[in-house]
């Protein structure tokens, strides 16, 4: 009998490859039973169509078990093509030759029986919070090939149409169910990435990284060749984000933009206050939510600290998306290499940058990426360019040397991401100070640092710039140093004054456009604002 099995499959190799459209059922049948390696499902898995699929799966099925396991799981999987070309087009009508047809056919009706059931009980219990994925998920819960897993505890179906997303090593995410009726992304893994799996789940269920800004673990499921694990269902990647809003007015879509790239970095301060390296932030692993909130995921590679400031581990992340040093073979010991909050810090001005300019790597595209990332010879878009305090910010975040980049609070509390409140805020306080005040009596370190911060900057000789034809504008005290510290009196006395009116910070980012950058790193390093 096991020839004749071996037989079909060999015989209708040509038909198969053409009428087999569900593949990867078929793969993961082989894969459960150890007929299938990783690599080779991986290779099968990353074919795009369904026929290309099968060919790739049949380059793998050469032994008798294997093509026995496979006509079985065909047979259990398209019984009705399995009939077609084993006996021909079925005769129409009941015949005593198609009894055991009709056998098969009544199965199939308590089949969709049971499928009918578990549609209705999914569907009662449905909370519906996904705005995107409702008709994808409709479709689902009617699907003849939907599965469940874990006892019935999440229902999905592994056809392409409901892929959602791709990782490496075999991992597909398909959008799914959980039994209460909870919509889920479902991370299916092969068993081989058990220490990635372990990491991701250690994380996701730790109390003190639960976010807003961090995708949030729901369930989690095995079988004898994959484990699952379900995540909070989000709308976008970052990709389909980007695109999306590009429907938006110009200011509501980058008014997005700035919120997309600061609620990363709130992620990543999550992890960082609780000593976790993310050591593959990339824009794959960026998602959105139903409510447009930004949320870090895929945590397979993240590491904790410990007590120590450096994990050193092997290499992880995602080529374009590393540290110079960790691209420095240089700084290799015996296959590890050093990671440190700021490797993660770097990557992340990485793709701030890449958010704020609607797609474009700071470090060029192409091969010359990691070796521009090595010499720390940056090209920052045009869009960036354009405004001086996101220039700033990223130029801070990637810069060569770890210890001149900014920290995940610096990065967040900089002027770039301010608002009218925030700024006024400033201008009070740091205004208040009682160096600012005695703007005359201004000691040598006070002195030094304030040249530092006025030589070459738009505050260098303000005071010709005031209009003088506006009558809202408060009028110069002749006083004031025509320097950043008179710069920064004038701003907190125009706040302040009883007989003008501050017209707010907009009239002067033309004539000042680096003021808050200049007069926050003052303030940092005279410790004004600690």
């Amino acid at each position: 009998m096991a020839n004749d099995y071996e037989s079909f499959v060999d015989r209708n190799r040509a038909e198969l490859v053409q009428r087999v459209s569900s593949v990867m059922p078929l793969a993961d049948v082989l894969m459960s039973r150890g007929m299938l390696k990783n690599e080779p499902y991986s290779e099968i898995q990353a074919e795009r169509t369904s026929q290309a699929k099968m060919r790739a799966l049949f380059r793998f099925l050469k032994s008798r078990n294997q093509k026995v396991a496979f006509f079985h799981a065909l047979k259990k999987n398209e019984p009705f093509l399995v009939e077609e070309l084993e006996h021909g087009p079925r005769p129409e009508g009941p015949t005593e030759a198609s009894h055991g047809t009709q056998e098969s056919s009544s199965g199939a009706r308590h089949g969709e029986e049971d499928s009918e059931k578990v549609e209705i009980a999914l569907e009662e219990r449905w909370h519906k919070i996904s705005q995107r994925w409702q008709a994808k998920l409709q479709d689902l819960l009617k699907e003849q090939n939907l599965q469940s897993v874990g006892n019935r505890k999440l229902f999905l179906c592994t056809e392409a149409n409901y892929e959602i997303g791709a990782g490496c090593n075999g991992t597909t995410v398909y959008i799914g169910m959980k039994a209460d009726g909870t919509e889920v992304a479902i991370k299916r893994m092969v068993k081989s990435c058990n220490k990635e799996l372990q990491n991701e789940m250690s994380l996701l269920r730790a109390p003190e990284l639960e976010s807003c800004y961090i995708v949030k673990y729901v369930d989690f499921v095995e079988d004898e060749a994959f484990y699952y694990l379900a995540l909070q269902l989000c709308e976008y990647t970052l990709e389909e984000y980007m695109e999306h809003i590009q429907q938006k007015e110009e200011e509501d879509k980058w008014k997005a933009l700035r919120k997309v790239a600061k609620e990363v970095l709130l992620g990543l301060k999550v992890l960082h206050d609780n000593g976790v390296l993310h050591r593959d932030i990339k824009p794959q692993n960026v998602l959105i939510d139903v409510k447009e909130n930004t949320r870090l995921a895929d945590f397979g590679f993240s590491r904790r600290l410990n007590s120590a400031s450096t994990r050193i581990t092997g290499r992880a992340g995602t080529q374009g998306w590393e540290a110079a040093e960790i691209l420095d073979d240089e700084n290799e010991n015996e296959g590890n290499v050093e990671y440190k909050k700021s490797s993660d810090m770097q990557v992340a001005g990485m793709l701030v940058h890449y958010i704020l300019s609607e797609g474009h790597h700071p470090f060029g595209k192409g091969r010359r990426i990691e070796q521009n990332i090595i010499d720390g010879k940056a090209e920052l878009h045009q869009i960036i360019l354009q405004d001086v305090e996101a220039k700033d910010l990223i130029e801070e975040m990637i810069h060569k040397d770890p210890k001149k980049r900014l920290t995940i609070g610096e990065a967040i509390d900089h002027p770039y991401f301010w608002d009218d409140a925030r700024r006024d805020f400033f201008l009070r306080k740091v205004g208040d100070e009682k160096a600012v005040q005695r703007y005359l009596e201004v000691d040598q370190t006070l002195c030094d640092a304030v040249a530092k911060y006025t030589e070459g900057r738009s505050v260098s000789g303000w005071k010709h710039k005031i209009p003088t034809d506006n009558p809202d504008m408060l009028s110069v005290d002749s006083k004031l140093p025509d320097n950043l510290l008179g710069l920064l009196r004038y701003f907190r006395n125009s706040l302040v004054h009883p007989k003008k009116k501050f017209v707010g910070f907009e009239i002067f980012k033309d004539l000042y456009p680096d003021f808050f950058i200049c007069a926050n790193k003052l303030a940092k390093e005279m410790r004004w604002t600690d």
